[in-house]
């Protein structure tokens, strides 16, 4: 890769990550919760049955399976209870996860506000430096 395509990549690669932070951030601020937390949320919200259990949530937003029982955990909890455990029938040994109310209610808020704050971004400039690094490779 040429130098004009590497530094194209990386400015592609942090223009990325300061969405990403700039989107916790306002989640943080308004609703308390992480970026992760809402990808988790929303995989829940927006899976056909309306559950996941642990390893697919772990394939899905990508993080260890500590770190995720950590997650859940938090969600679990007071004063966010916005998910709730069940074992599953067949196979105790599975536990799916499912919104509460208050979870299925907040996931559609922040939806909207991920929608919202995605539609700031510059997609032009994210094309453009695409473009260039393609050129350049």
């Amino acid at each position: 890769m040429e130098k004009e395509g590497l530094e194209g990549w990386i400015e592609i690669s942090e223009y990325f990550r300061y969405i990403e932070i700039m989107i916790e951030k306002n989640l943080k601020q308004q609703y308390h919760i992480s970026l992760k937390e809402f990808y988790v949320l929303y995989e829940i919200y927006k899976s056909d049955d309306k559950k996941l259990n642990i390893n697919d949530l772990i394939k899905t937003v990508n993080l260890s399976q500590s770190a995720m029982s950590r997650l859940i955990n938090r969600l679990e909890s007071e004063p966010h209870k916005l998910i709730k455990r069940e074992e599953c029938g067949k196979d105790r040994r599975i536990t799916y996860f499912h919104l509460t109310e208050n979870g299925s209610d907040l996931t559609i808020k922040l939806i909207d506000e991920y929608r919202k704050l995605i539609k700031k971004v510059n997609i032009e400039h994210i094309e453009e430096l695409i473009s260039i690094v393609k050129t350049t490779i």
